[in-house]
């Protein structure tokens, strides 16, 4: 694809559920099917005590080919910052509902194996944003070395208008 989208996000964070269930969908049909643009998921788990092993739990279920649909199961469950729906706990019985093997999954989310690159993600946002906050997303274009910053649950019409004019 001509275009990245790299999107900062936590998995407790109100705003990235808005942005998940209102806009993400139309960007995937209309520019991610069609082959114009990608989309990153980098884990900015700040918002709770629950966050960073919520980050860590799409990665145990990325070992079993299954990432973004633990992603998209996080944002179908999320009620809140840390009220329990990602404890880890939860986070293994969605892995259930998902069909993982709940014996490997439950290995790596004990094991705390990607505590470090939930860390990683973290330091790097600190690094692009002076603030950081989620949602925030770079779009790249790979051919013109264009880069625009959107922040916020901003609606399909501003990623139209952003994506479009970099096309």
């Amino acid at each position: 694809a001509q275009i990245t989208i790299v999107e900062f996000g936590d998995y407790q964070c109100e705003m990235c559920h808005m942005w998940f269930h209102n806009t993400r969908g139309a960007i995937i049909d209309n520019y991610v099917d069609t082959g114009k643009v990608n989309i990153i998921f980098v884990d900015l788990a700040f918002l709770g005590s629950d966050s960073p092993i919520a980050a860590q739990a799409t990665h145990c279920a990325n070992e079993q080919g299954k990432y973004w649909e633990y992603h998209s199961i996080l944002y179908y469950k999320q009620e809140g910052i840390d009220n329990g729906w990602a404890s880890k706990s939860m986070l293994k019985e969605y892995a259930n509902e998902l069909k993982l093997n709940s014996n490997q999954f439950a290995d790596c989310i004990d094991s705390g194996k990607y505590a470090k690159n939930i860390q990683d993600s973290y330091n790097l946002a600190g690094q692009l944003m002076e603030y950081p906050s989620t949602p925030t997303f770079y779009l790249f274009n790979h051919q013109s070395g264009v880069v625009e910053k959107i922040s916020g649950a901003q609606p399909f019409s501003v990623f139209v208008k952003t994506i479009d004019s970099m096309l």
